[in-house]
C-alpha cells in the first residue's frame, strides 16, 4: 500500500477510512500528513464530513528512523491506547480508538486537538503550561502504573524485544555513551530490569497537547510496553528541566513541578511501599533522558551552555544518584548554577 516514494497510497487509504467509518463510497475524505516529530510512521489528520481524525499508518520501514518492527504492533498500540483511556479516566484526556485496519496496518483514533498546542512548541515561554498538569499527569500515571502493576505485556515476546531495542539501542543508548559510556551498560541493565506494569514509554513535551485551564492530551503510543514506571516519571522529569538548562530562572518551577508530579503519583498508584523503590530509580534514569535530548539522535536545538549544563547534572545523576528529592533538588540546583527556592510541598511523602 505505498507509492514510489515509500509512502502509503491516499487512493487506498481513502478506503481504508470510508470503510472503518462506515462511510458511503462518494464520502469527501481529505488528507494532511503531519510531518513534525514523526520519524517512524506516517500520520495523517483527516477529514470527513461533521468530523476529524487522526490516522497513523505503519509502515515495513521507519519513515525516516531505519529500523524493522513488526507492522503488527499497530493492534499492540491500539490496545495500550483502550487500557490507558480506561485507567486513567478524565485526569487526563487519551485518544479514543475509532477502529483499526488490520490489512493497511492503520489505526485511527479520535481528534484531541481541541485548540490545543504542541507542548514542545511552547514550553520554554509558557513553562506554566506544564506546571498545571503536575497534579493531572501523576493522578493518570500512577492509576496506569498501579492498575497494571503485575499485569503481563500487551505485546508478543519477539515483538516486545524488537520495540525495546528500537527504544534503548537505537534512541537512549547513543546520548548516554557520549556523556557517561563507562556507565551506560549499567544504567540500561537497570532500566530493563523492572518489568512492573504497563507504561507509555515516549512522554515527551511533542506527545502533550496543552491549552491553558484544559486537561492535558497524551498522544503516541507507540511504544506501550512493560516496564519501569520510572521510566516514564524520569522522561516527564527530564522534559521539564531542559528549558531549565537554557533558562535557570525556570529551576524552582522545574522543581516544583517535579515535587508534585512524584507526590500526586505516589498517591494515586495504590502501593505504599512502591515509590521509595520507584523514585531513586526515577532520578538516575532522569539522566538517560537528559542525554539523550541534549545529544541523542534527534537531540533538540541547544546553546553550548545548556549543553554544559545537561552534561554536568546527567553525569551525576548516573554515577551517584540522588536517593530523595532533596538530595535531587540541591543536584540540580549546584548543576544549574541556580538556587532552588521553589516549595517542596509534602517532600516527605515523595522519598
Amino acid at each position: 500500500m505505498t507509492d514510489d516514494a515509500g509512502s502509503p497510497s491516499l487512493e487506498q487509504l481513502t478506503d481504508v477510512v470510508r470503510r472503518g467509518l462506515k462511510l458511503s463510497a462518494g464520502a469527501h475524505v481529505r488528507f494532511s500528513e503531519v510531518m513534525e516529530f514523526s520519524n517512524i510512521n506516517y500520520v495523517y489528520r483527516v477529514e470527513v464530513p461533521e468530523r476529524t481524525l487522526y490516522l497513523k499508518v505503519i509502515p515495513e520501514r521507519g519513515k525516516r528512523f531505519p529500523a524493522r518492527l513488526p507492522r503488527e504492533r499497530v493492534f499492540s498500540e491500539a490496545e495500550g491506547l483502550r487500557r490507558f483511556r480506561s485507567l486513567a479516566k478524565d485526569a487526563v484526556v487519551i485518544p479514543e480508538v475509532l477502529f483499526v485496519d488490520g490489512e493497511a496496518m492503520a489505526l485511527a483514533m479520535s481528534d484531541v486537538g481541541d485548540q490545543r498546542e504542541v507542548l514542545f512548541g511552547v514550553l520554554p515561554g509558557r513553562f506554566d503550561l506544564l506546571s498545571e498538569q503536575a497534579e493531572a499527569l501523576g493522578r493518570a500515571l500512577g492509576a496506569v502504573h498501579g492498575g497494571t502493576l503485575g499485569d503481563a505485556s500487551l505485546r508478543n515476546a519477539q515483538e516486545e524485544v524488537m520495540v525495546r531495542r528500537i527504544i534503548f539501542e537505537g534512541l537512549l543508548a547513543p546520548g548516554a555513551q557520549q556523556l557517561f559510556p563507562e556507565l551506560w551498560e549499567e544504567l540500561n541493565a537497570e532500566m530493563q530490569a523492572h518489568k512492573e506494569c504497563l507504561i507509555h514509554a515516549d512522554l515527551w513535551t511533542k506527545n502533550l497537547l496543552v491549552r491553558q485551564g484544559a486537561p492535558v492530551a497524551v498522544v503516541d503510543f507507540e511504544g506501550v510496553c512493560c516496564g519501569d514506571p520510572a521510566f516514564d516519571l524520569a522522561t516527564l522529569v527530564a522534559a521539564a528541566l531542559l528549558p531549565a538548562f537554557e533558562n535557570p530562572t525556570l529551576v524552582p518551577a522545574s522543581l516544583a513541578f517535579t515535587s508534585r508530579l512524584l507526590q500526586t503519583w505516589a498517591s494515586a498508584c495504590g502501593s505504599g511501599a512502591w515509590p521509595g523503590e520507584v523514585f531513586p530509580r526515577t532520578f538516575r534514569a532522569s539522566a538517560t533522558f537528559l542525554a539523550a535530548r541534549g545529544f541523542g539522535p534527534f537531540a533538540y536545538s541547544m546553546s553550548d551552555a545548556g549543553r554544559s549544563r545537561i552534561h554536568r547534572l546527567a553525569r551525576s545523576l548516573a554515577a551517584e544518584p540522588p536517593t530523595d528529592l532533596e538530595a535531587f533538588r540541591a543536584r540540580v540546583a549546584h548543576s544549574t548554577d541556580s538556587v532552588a527556592d521553589a516549595p517542596l510541598g509534602h517532600a516527605s511523602e515523595v522519598g
